[in-house]
C-alpha cells in the first residue's frame, strides 16, 4: 500500500542523502505489532527494489536499516510482542555508558533477543521482497516518473498506484507540518520508536 508520504524526491539534499521521502507526521501514540512490522516493510523498501532491479545493493539504505533494527529490537526488548521472550521490557541502552552498570538479563537471554530480532528482520524482507515482485509494474511506474520529474507528491503517486485501499491520507497544512517538524527538534525526538514510539518519520 502507498505510505503516508508528502513527496518523494531522488535529488540530493545533502551530501550524505541522494534523496529522501517525507512522510506525515502522526499523532499516534499506540502501535499494534502488525503496524510496527509494517512500518519495517516500508523502510526496507529501497534495499529490496535496489536487490530486485539491479541484483546489487548499496550503501544507500543504511538509515533505514538502522530504523528497521531498532524497531525490531525494540518490540522485542521493549514492548513484549516476542512470544519467546514474553512480555517483558528492558531499558534501552544509553549511548556512552556501554560497560557501565550491569545488564537487567542474562547472556543466554541477550542471544534469544537477538535470535528474534534476526527472525522479525528476515520476516519482513520477505514480506517486502514479496509486494514488490507482485507489483513490479507499480516500482517501475514510480521510477521512471521520479527519472522524469525527480520529485513526485501525494497525488503523483496516488495517480501512479492507485488510492490507499485503507481512505485517503489526511493531509496538512503546510505550517502545522512545519510547527510538527520544529517540535520534534526542540524535544530531540528521533525517528525510530520511543515512548511515545514513531511520531513521525523521513526515509533516507
Amino acid at each position: 500500500r502507498p505510505p503516508d508520504v508528502l513527496q518523494v524526491s531522488i535529488a540530493p539534499r545533502t551530501n550524505a542523502a541522494l534523496g529522501f521521502a517525507q512522510m506525515l507526521p502522526r499523532d499516534q501514540h499506540l502501535f499494534t505489532k502488525e503496524q510496527l512490522f509494517e512500518r519495517m516493510c516500508m523502510a526496507l523498501g529501497g534495499r529490496v527494489s535496489e536487490a530486485i532491479s539491479f541484483n546489487k545493493v548499496t550503501t544507500g539504505a543504511q538509515d533505514d536499516l538502522r530504523k528497521v533494527t531498532r524497531i525490531a529490537y525494540s518490540m522485542v526488548k521493549q514492548f513484549g510482542m516476542a512470544p519467546s521472550i514474553g512480555p517483558i521490557s528492558f531499558p534501552e541502552a544509553q549511548e556512552g555508558l556501554a560497560g557501565i552498570g550491569r545488564r537487567p538479563f542474562s547472556q543466554g537471554l541477550q542471544q534469544m533477543m537477538d535470535h528474534e530480532a534476526q527472525l522479525l528482520v528476515a520476516k519482513a524482507y520477505r514480506h517486502t521482497e514479496k509486494v514488490l515482485q507482485d507489483n513490479l509494474d507499480k516500482l517501475q511506474a514510480l521510477a521512471n516518473a521520479l527519472l522524469e520529474k525527480e520529485v513526485i507528491n501525494y497525488e503523483d503517486i496516488e495517480a501512479l498506484i492507485g488510492p490507499p485501499p485503507h481512505g485517503p491520507k489526511k493531509m496538512i497544512a503546510p505550517l502545522s507540518w512545519r510547527d510538527a517538524e520544529r517540535e520534534k527538534q526542540d524535544t530531540g525526538e528521533e525517528e525510530a520508536p520511543q515512548q511515545p514510539p514513531l511520531r513521525g518519520e523521513e526515509q533516507s
